[in-house]
């Protein structure tokens, strides 16, 4: 475009930025005409982030605009790892401030990029802190019309910033602009653009087709929230971005200023690990006797309905079957032998007949135990349990109770007789 001098006021106390611009710009009468409406149109501008225009003229064959000179550097001298993430977000909010105020004048930046913000050094003496302040509005928009640089096919805007609506040459707005800021503050946080290459044409390429890389992992301290952030301020169609510069800018500082999860802290390790030890439990002051039950006996499966075959064949051995003769068992009724054909029954031997020895015409005992002839079928007897106390002594019966038993009937029976005899005399005398 030009060449930008240290000027001193011909007539105020005060020094310029003097930009003079090519002279190849000055043969084009049209040119000439779009740089005076461009200057006067940026001269318009009265923003504390945006650099002052003072005055615009031509010397001979010269264009040259007065502007304010700004003691300090611009953007991209500074070192990404110098330059804390919170500060360039800093620098990028003042400069979106900037470019939304000069959209909503229908005034277009077109080339924003870190050489185009500068930063005013602080004043100690002032106590006032740094400035951002953006130059050079409206200038690229007349390095757009050149009829020179289209014919040789020189990109107008800084390709490594260019949006992809400048690199088609599709209709323009205010977030192309935010596209470059985009690209601008992907600078700043980590040293590079987003998309890089070994020619003009592998550059256009990524900002025409390749998906924005992410900026968290060029930077450690960077949170994975600002990749969000800025891929949709570089999305390819510009319905998919921010609604303004600020809006974008406002987002990235959320995102740079959300804490980080930290991690838990881990146990100091000791230079010689010490071996665990269980505690003891504690000692009761008096010990309290230990109470050993008897095991309780598992319980046999009952067995199932058998058919012919010897009886209590596999039976569980720590139950044996029960002898067919021997010492009695608890609440066996037993009666005398004055009655023959009786039928006892002892718990265990179901539906068994025992009887009294001694006494005619009663059946043979029956037993199971090496029966010739079983019975088809039967429930083989349930294992029981043991009981803890020896079976009570069997008394033998009392024949004498039961004859005065018997007595008592027969006297009563007949005294009963004979009051009925002697009634009916008395009734029929």
């Amino acid at each position: 475009m030009g060449s930008v001098y240290l000027a001193k006021h011909p007539r105020l106390p005060r020094m310029t930025a003097l930009k003079l611009l090519n002279q190849e710009m000055f043969s084009d009468d049209e040119i000439r005409a779009r740089f005076i409406r461009e200057a006067d149109l940026v001269a318009r501008l009265d923003h504390p982030n945006i650099v002052t225009v003072y005055d615009r003229g031509d010397e001979g064959e010269q264009l040259w605009i007065s502007m304010q000179f700004i003691d300090g550097v611009n953007a991209s001298s500074i070192s990404p790892g110098t330059l804390p993430p919170l500060r360039a977000i800093q620098i990028i909010t003042e400069t979106a401030k900037a470019l939304d105020y000069a959209h909503g004048l229908n005034v277009l930046h077109r080339d924003v990029k870190p050489a185009n913000i500068l930063l005013a050094r602080s004043s100690s003496k002032t106590g006032s802190s740094e400035r951002v302040y953006l130059t050079d509005f409206g200038i690229a928009r007349l390095r757009d019309d050149t009829g020179h640089l289209t014919q040789t096919g020189t990109v107008t805007a800084t390709l490594a910033y260019a949006s992809p609506e400048q690199l088609t040459g599709a209709s323009l707005d205010g977030r192309s602009d935010q596209y470059s800021l985009a690209c601008t503050l992907f600078q700043l946080l980590t040293g590079a653009v987003p998309f890089e290459g070994t020619s003009p044409a592998a550059v256009i390429r990524g900002h025409l087709q390749q998906a924005p890389p992410p900026a968290s992992p060029l930077r450690q301290t960077l949170p994975r929230a600002i990749d969000a952030v800025l891929a949709k301020a570089l999305a390819k169609r510009p319905a998919d971005r921010y609604r303004s510069c600020v809006e974008f800018a406002t987002a990235a500082e959320r995102a740079l200023a959300a804490p980080a999860t930290p991690a838990p802290p881990r146990p100091p390790t000791p230079a010689h690990p010490q071996p665990v030890v269980a505690p003891r439990p504690p000692t009761p002051a008096h010990p309290q006797p230990v109470i050993q039950r008897p095991p309780t006996p598992t319980p046999s499966t009952p067995r199932p309905l058998v058919g012919p075959g010897p009886a209590y064949t596999n039976q569980n051995p720590a139950y044996p079957a029960p002898p067919t003769s021997g010492p009695s068992y608890p609440n066996q009724q037993v009666s005398g032998p004055s009655y023959p054909n009786q039928q006892v029954s002892s718990p265990g031997y179901p539906n068994q007949q025992v009887s009294s020895p001694g006494y005619p015409n009663q059946p043979a005992p029956q037993h199971f135990t090496n029966q010739s002839t079983p019975p088809q079928s039967f429930y083989a007897p349930q294992a029981y349990q043991p009981r803890p106390t020896p079976p009570p002594t069997y008394a033998p019966p009392q024949r004498n109770s039961n004859t005065t038993a018997w007595l008592i009937a027969a006297i009563v029976t007949v005294l009963v007789i004979v009051i009925i005899v002697i009634a009916i005399i008395v009734k029929a005398a």
